[in-house]
């Protein structure tokens, strides 16, 4: 490799490397990683591999079991890595599960990236699991690893256009993989076929995001050698890739919960209580506790009551803190259950030995050295098999049934996040955040910023009569129904800080709450908000400022006060039943039912129909303020919740923190706040006028009197009509309540599909267009993660879902091998046993859910190492976990359930319907057969 920090790769299936010796020789000539197939090695023969060149260290795997019977014929299968010695820094040998797969992480300089070399198993129906197992497989090692750039390399069996190509075109999609010599060269082949000439495009090389763009050429040597493979050429560009990452390093917050004992919490409790107890009413506020008040000075009194608050919590954090508990030096695994002891001896021993004139023979001296050996020993034991340490506590937790201990160490053993060293060629943490502002915050660009008001609407009428007012026992309920183990705002408090505050906690709170509702006003401090960019795509490029998104923090005060504001908007919002998102007793899954069942309504009876699935663009961060206090306002919410809500939002100020840096601050101008408890309730009432406008118009889609013709989950909608001209009309309504509403229509990703009646083909469709831009017309479409196509069979979804479970079925595999059986039994049933929309699949082939049941029996087995052909029922049975045909009755049965009992009319029409074919086949899966 030169000094430009460039490499050559080479894939070469070389059909027994024997007798390929001198050509691969030739390839290393030119290459600093070669990646072999077949090798056709016995496991006693991998050392043939390090005769091929002195320049090259290697790693290999026989695919040759010497121990099952008298192997017979030739050999076959094997894979190898060779790579230069003096190319590369370090080169640590990954280890792999399947013997289809070889794996190297190379470092060079300031950068890492990882090979594969891959050989896949015949294109044979009987052979994808497998195939889709070894894809898996990299993935969940490419995630262990946590390097974003990797090569993957070899004999892929994959033919463009055939079905392992297709499913690798797919599961590449899905982990936003490319296929590199597809996307450089169009059209190649690297297979010649001896017997009649034919040629193949097998042997690809798929990378992550991250390498993709390293990669400056591809090409096939079209040279002639022994096998019938061709050689692979890959070159990059190292230089593209990313520099090493640096972890978060955060100080010392004596603020923080963390981890604190009994005695610490006790402490913390009565500090609280203390003076909590002794934060009385504010005079000055005395005669705004029962009418609305329009002075702008008490709004500093409010300022000092909630710092006496937040002052009050931080300082009994502070003092109950036990820096024992946050020590920064690393501690050794297992160092309490194991090393402790023999390091408490071997102390002891040598305190003796030096009392005594550190004697150099005798019994003293013999005790003090056998005790410094067998600690030694115990703690070197700890530091070579710190991962069966972890299991073993892992294991420890399910016994005794402490299952929050149980998932809090198991989330420990999840890749820690890291920070890239640059953004965008920013290196500098201020620099960073601040370039973050500007990729996050959203200006509407057909009206002004929104200015910041001193007074609101109700806080001019002063004297006006209040009708809502918060409880200590309304504060109270909320605080113990708020997840705890959340992130904290910018001053530290969680909500466990507010649950061990004392009894007098919610009173105070209640109290300025209160005053905050008749002030129509929030302290600063109280809503700013920490947003911290997180990476979307684990092995997309860390330095690309598009593959983050944000996540906002806000503070705990504000959460409580929040959601006790929903509680308000709940009462006196009332939403369209076209709308599923965040509803209670909807879902993603009730949504789709609805979609299937209205369009086999209509194609049962021999008539298309029209779907169009509409890309709001950013829909969240686009919502006009004026706009939606308007839509509030029409509602019968009390006046001072919405003055509250202007305020807030019309003030809220935020920062991003990068690497424990905050950027300068920033206010929203429009949009709902990201991740507010509010924030979906407030979206769905400022959409919900499109949706009944849609409803109201009889255009479209109807079922036993009942408009069918949008359905909402959030900002995904889909409109649905038996004809282009209906369709068209409420195209039409969606792009002008954009207009008026700020929000943007995305045309390019918004799609038509044409929903086929079974031995009816609907050809030619006139063109429907959004925003005078035509729709793209598709044969499926993924919506809401359920993949829907235009005859409305799931063989699809099944696919994906089968697809899933491989990957996360590897990723526990290789995660908790070290487990005990009861610990990964606990795993895959928290992994495992969820098919996503299972409920739906009313018409899928039997292969297909064969194929599911069959990769499900499988990732049990390989969990547990059991043989690969043992009795699926008995394995199930002992492990006492569901069976795959029990998962789908229970899933049916709960489906049907809650279509059953729920309000929603659209729902209550598919529960009224007898004909149904999902209700057939939920009744279906009940009989016995």
């Amino acid at each position: 490799m030169d000094n430009q920090l460039c490499s050559t790769l080479f894939s070469y299936n070389c059909k027994s490397i024997i007798r390929s010796i001198d050509y691969v020789r030739l390839l290393c000539k030119r290459a600093d990683i070669v990646a072999l197939q077949e090798t056709w090695l016995f496991p006693h023969d991998l050392a043939v591999l390090g005769k091929i060149s002195d320049e090259f260290g290697f790693t290999g795997k026989s695919a040759i079991d010497t121990s099952v019977d008298i192997i017979r014929g030739r050999p076959y299968g094997g894979v190898a890595i060779l790579w230069r010695k003096d190319a590369f820094d370090s080169v640590t040998v990954l280890e792999t599960n399947s013997v289809r797969l070889s794996a190297i992480k190379v470092s060079v300089s300031d950068r890492s990236f990882v090979v594969f070399s891959v050989y896949m198993p015949v294109d044979l129906m009987d052979n994808l699991i497998e195939f889709t197992e070894c894809l898996s497989e990299m993935s969940s090692i490419i995630e262990n690893t946590q390097v974003a750039s990797v090569y993957m390399l070899g004999d892929y069996n994959a033919h463009p256009g055939e079905r392992f190509a297709r499913e690798l075109e797919r599961f590449c999609c899905d982990q936003q993989w490319t296929c590199v010599d597809v996307d450089k060269l169009g059209s190649a082949f690297t297979f010649i076929s001896d017997a009649h000439g034919t040629t193949r495009w097998l042997d690809h090389c798929v990378v992550t995001e991250a390498a993709r763009q390293s990669v400056m050429d591809v090409k096939v040597l079209y040279d002639p050698s022994w096998s019938d493979h061709l050689a692979l050429e890959v070159k990059c560009s190292l230089n593209a890739l990313r520099p090493h990452y640096i972890l978060n390093e955060s100080s010392c917050n004596k603020v923080i919960w963390g981890n604190r004992d009994s005695k610490q919490i006790d402490q913390y409790h009565k500090s609280c209580n203390e003076k909590l107890r002794d934060l009385d009413f504010p005079s000055e506020l005395s005669h705004c506790c029962d009418a609305m008040c329009d002075k702008v000075e008490h709004r500093s009194v409010i300022d000092k009551m909630y710092s006496d608050i937040i002052h009050i919590l931080c300082k009994a954090a502070v003092d109950s803190f036990d820096c024992k508990y946050r020590s920064h030096k690393k501690c050794v695994v297992g160092w309490n259950r194991h090393v402790y002891p023999a390091h408490r001896e071997a102390r002891v021993q040598f305190q003796l030995w030096c009392s005594l004139g550190r004697p150099r023979s005798g019994p003293v001296y013999d005790k003090m050295t056998e005790t410094r050996r067998i600690f030694k020993s115990k703690l070197k034991w700890c530091q070579n098999n710190a991962e069966q340490v972890k299991m073993d506590v892992l294991a420890i937790q399910h016994t005794k049934k402490n299952f929050k201990s149980f998932w809090k160490e198991t989330s420990k053993l999840n890749p820690r996040p890291y920070t890239p060293l640059s953004v965008d060629g920013f290196g500098e943490s201020l620099d960073i955040a601040n370039m973050f502002i500007s990729k996050f915050k959203v200006v509407p660009s057909d009206r002004p910023p929104v200015v910041p008001r001193v007074l609101t609407a109700v806080a001019q009428k002063s004297n006006s009569l209040p009708s809502v007012s918060f409880s200590a026992k309304g504060v109270a309920s909320t605080i113990s129904k708020m997840t705890r183990g959340k992130s904290p705002g910018h001053d530290g408090i969680s909500i466990e800080h507010l649950r061990h505050a004392g009894v007098h906690l919610p009173r105070v709170l209640a109290m300025f709450f209160t005053f905050c509702l008749r002030h129509s006003y929030v302290p600063d401090e109280c809503t700013k908000a920490v947003v911290v960019p997180v990476i979307k795509n684990k092995t997309g490029d860390p330095s690309d400022s598009s593959n983050y998104r944000p996540i906002s923090l806000a503070t705990t005060i504000a959460k409580v006060l929040d959601s006790m504001l929903d509680q308000q908007l709940c009462k006196h919002l009332k939403i369209s039943d076209a709308q599923f998102g965040f509803r209670a007793g909807l879902s993603t899954e009730t949504a789709i039912l609805c979609l299937k069942h209205t369009v086999r309504y209509y194609t049962d009876r021999r008539t298309p129909v029209y779907g169009c699935f509409l890309d709001l663009s950013r829909a969240f961060d686009l919502v006009s303020y004026d706009r939606l206090w308007e839509k509030l306002r029409s509602t019968s919410l009390p006046e001072e919740i919405i003055s509250v809500f202007d305020y807030w939002y019309s003030n809220q100020v935020n920062v991003v923190r990068w690497a424990n840096v905050l950027s300068d601050e920033y206010r929203l101008e429009c949009g709902v706040r990201q991740g507010g408890l509010t924030s979906p309730r407030l979206f769905n009432l400022y959409i919900n006028e499109l949706i009944e406008g849609l409803s109201s118009t009889s255009v479209g889609c109807t079922i036993d009197g009942t408009c069918i013709n949008n359905i909402s989950y959030a900002d995904d909608m889909v409109l649905l009509s038996p004809s282009i001209s209906g369709l068209r009309k409420l195209v039409r309504m969606c792009e002008e309540y954009a207009v008026t509403h700020g929000l943007r229509y995305n045309a390019k990703k918004s799609e038509l599909l044409v929903f086929q009646p079974r031995n009816v083909k609907v050809d030619t469709v006139p063109s429907v267009k959004l925003n005078g831009t035509p729709l793209n017309r598709v044969t499926q479409v993924k919506y809401l993660g359920h993949w829907v196509t235009e005859d409305l069979a799931d063989d699809m979804d099944v696919e994906r879902e089968r697809r899933a479970l491989a990957v996360r079925g590897n990723m526990l595999a290789r995660r908790f091998k070290k487990c005990s059986g009861e610990v990964k039994c606990t795993m895959f049933r928290a992994y495992c046993l969820s098919f996503y929309s299972c409920a739906l699949w009313v018409s899928c082939t039997q292969r297909a859910l064969s194929a599911l049941r069959v990769q499900y029996n499988n990732v049990l087995r390989m969990l547990l190492g059991l043989p690969r052909f043992c009795s699926a029922s008995g394995m199930f049975l002992e492990a006492r976990i569901d069976g795959f045909h029990a998962i789908l009755r229970k899933r049916a049965a709960s489906l049907l359930h809650r279509v059953r009992a729920s309000s929603n009319s659209i729902l209550r029409v598919i529960a009224d319907r007898l004909d149904s074919p999902f209700l057939r086949h939920w009744i279906a899966l009940h009989v016995s057969k």
